[in-house]
């Protein structure tokens, strides 16, 4: 159900237009129109039929995901980025909802790391996106085979973990590569995992 409403617009103009919220946060028009119905961004319409977004709520979104204010430069280059996602069920709503995110990715979808180790063999991905919920000892195991396999063929510039399990991040050996993996406690949805990658190609376009 969507936030918006019928009413005056403010008399300081303190608002954006969806177009402007969309080029700030590095974002598609369809991702801002879900933070909108989720409430996420305070949104309502004008009497003509426009939609303004508060830019307060635009400004607390931005510094929440730590986004910084981007103008995307002009490039047909596509950023590919491999996941690993253990739902089928997930796999295949990101699967329709990337096409919808307008970021300048190309995304390949695996059932298990070892198919996404042997993609990764021959071609440089910038980013891995690994979901697992795999027991804890798994998890460290695998997580070791991806330093190893990172700093041998560095054909991955970033690999993201998202795992329940508190303190994993304490089994990574902090003298190879720290900084190349990441690893998050966090459950991954499309609405997240978009603001996440617009974040991440606007970080590469620096």
């Amino acid at each position: 159900m969507s936030t918006e409403t019928e009413t005056r617009e403010p008399e300081i103009a303190e608002f954006v237009t969806s177009s402007q919220a969309a080029k700030r946060l590095g974002l598609s028009m369809a991702t801002i129109q879900k933070l909108v119905d989720n409430n996420i961004l305070q949104a309502w319409r004008t009497f003509g039929g426009h939609r303004r977004i508060a830019m307060s709520s635009v400004l607390n979104y931005q510094n929440a995901n730590s986004f910084e204010k981007i103008t995307r430069p002009a490039s047909d280059r596509l950023y590919k980025v491999v996941m690993v996602i253990e739902s089928q069920e997930l796999a295949t709503r990101l699967r329709k909802e990337v096409a919808q995110w307008g970021l300048p990715v190309q995304v390949s979808f695996f059932e298990s790391l070892t198919e996404a180790l042997l993609e990764l063999l021959n071609d440089k991905h910038e980013l891995l996106v690994v979901q697992t919920t795999a027991p804890r000892k798994e998890q460290e195991k695998f997580l070791e085979i991806l330093q190893k396999f990172i700093n041998s063929r560095h054909t991955v510039a970033h690999t993201l973990v998202l795992s329940r399990e508190e303190d994993l991040v304490a089994a990574l050996n902090p003298d190879a590569n720290p900084v190349s993996v990441q690893v998050l406690d966090k459950d991954l949805s499309p609405l997240w995992m978009s603001a996440y990658l617009a974040g991440f190609v606007a970080q590469r376009r620096g």
